[in-house]
């Protein structure tokens, strides 16, 4: 596996008290403490995609059923309270697990409201209620694939009008519908059996243009966003609150972000910079151009930055090589880097998307950053990932989580 050293794994007997710590629950009982006493939900990734350096395809490990069986079966142990995965390989994970939560993408309208309604309350019959949707806005590309099209705001529109009603069937309303979008008759068979999340199935989801932000103030119960500059997270999140109070709603914030912890910050860095040694500029290039273009950027070329670190990755990328840690470190103990999504999304964050941030270091001074941002932005949950998933989601939970339970003291 790893070409680096690295901590050992956590122990059983400290995943126990780690378990409390992560998901907000007594270890020995179902009772939820008050958030605000336990620190912010932590979630990580399942994925088939794995290895030291998944983004390099001749470095992944096969991806088999066992490698997903192996990182549900970790998250559970260590008491994550949940974790974001493929709609296609979920269901088929929860026999493994106990009490971690499946946070699965799901394009409005690709389904029909009542289809996706009684897959979700079969989804909680099997697992006694841990199933939490992720809205996905999607590129055009991507809509088109699955036959989605028409403008912007005839998306949103039609996503406000699916979730609703979503959230109506699950709850086993029975009545027919006719709306602007989607129609249906009657319920006309018994409802499946199995008890009901209260409120109704949770949809978390982001949307960062004017449009998106009215939209996940009336459909959101959580609004994701990827780990950006925090001056800028926080005057995202203060305009969704206050979208939000307009329609008397409260959302919860959750961010997106990879994290390297290591005993100290050398150590952490010495990861970084070395899963960034193991990848070659053609694999980052090879997508750079389209992923732009599908996010409405110009290609790399034309593309300009006002950020002169910003400005220096892309002379770096055109002229066929990677930017080093000078030009990816914007903030202390945070970067910009490559994930397994960087096949999908413009690498190294050149777009200012905040897709491929890091947080680097020691678990003190990671939690110091990580609790800074979470104070000034208002975070609740966390989304975290590092590769290969299930060993750093070890580390991870033995190093980093207790430490986000109260204020942490940056190691001098």
């Amino acid at each position: 596996m790893s070409a680096c050293p690295s901590p050992n794994s956590a122990t059983s007997d400290s995943a126990v008290s780690i378990s409390e710590l992560v998901t907000g629950e007594a270890a020995t009982g179902s009772d939820r403490a008050d958030p605000a006493d336990t620190g912010p939900q932590v979630l990580w990734y399942i994925n088939p995609t794995d290895g030291d350096v998944p983004w390099e395809p001749s470095q992944r490990v096969t991806p088999t059923f066992e490698v997903i069986r192996h990182q549900a079966r970790t998250l559970d142990r260590l008491g994550y309270y949940g974790a974001l995965t493929t709609a296609r390989e979920a269901i088929s994970l929860v026999a493994d697990t106990e009490r971690l939560r499946f946070l699965i993408p799901e394009y409005p309208g690709v389904k029909p409201p009542a289809l996706l309604a009684e897959e979700a309350q079969v989804f909680d019959q099997y697992s006694g209620g841990r199933l939490i949707y992720n809205q996905v806005n999607g590129a055009d590309p991507v809509l088109h694939r699955y036959g989605r099209f028409g403008s912007t705001t005839e998306r949103y529109r039609a996503s406000a009008e699916f979730w609703t009603q979503v959230k109506r069937l699950y709850l086993d309303d029975t009545d027919a519908f006719e709306g602007e979008f989607f129609s249906y008759g009657p319920r006309y068979k018994p409802a499946i059996p199995g008890s009901r999340q209260p409120g109704g199935i949770e949809v978390w989801g982001t949307g960062a243009s004017p449009e998106g932000i009215e939209h996940a103030a009336e459909v959101l119960d959580v609004y994701l966003s990827f780990m950006s500059e925090p001056t800028v997270l926080t005057g995202l999140f203060d305009r969704v609150r206050a979208a939000a109070a307009d329609r008397g709603r409260a959302l919860r914030f959750g961010v997106l972000a990879s994290v390297i912890v290591r005993e100290t910050d050398a150590q952490a860095w010495e990861r970084f910079e070395w899963q960034l040694s193991r990848t070659r500029p053609e694999t980052v290039l090879a997508t750079a151009d389209r992923n732009l273009h599908s996010f409405g950027y110009p290609a790399l070329a034309e593309l300009s930055s006002d950020d002169p670190q910003v400005r220096n990755r892309i002379h770096a990328l055109r002229a066929g090589r990677l930017p080093g840690r000078a030009d990816l470190e914007f903030a202390p103990n945070m970067a910009a880097g490559l994930t397994t999504w960087t096949a999908a999304e413009p690498p190294f964050d050149i777009a200012g998307k905040g897709t491929g941030t890091y947080f680097v270091g020691s678990p003190e001074n990671v939690a110091a950053a990580m609790s800074s941002v979470a104070q000034q932005a208002g975070i609740d949950i966390w989304i975290l990932s590092g590769w290969p998933l299930a060993a750093e989601a070890e580390i991870t939970a033995e190093l980093l989580l207790p430490l986000l339970t109260s204020p942490a003291r940056a190691r001098t």
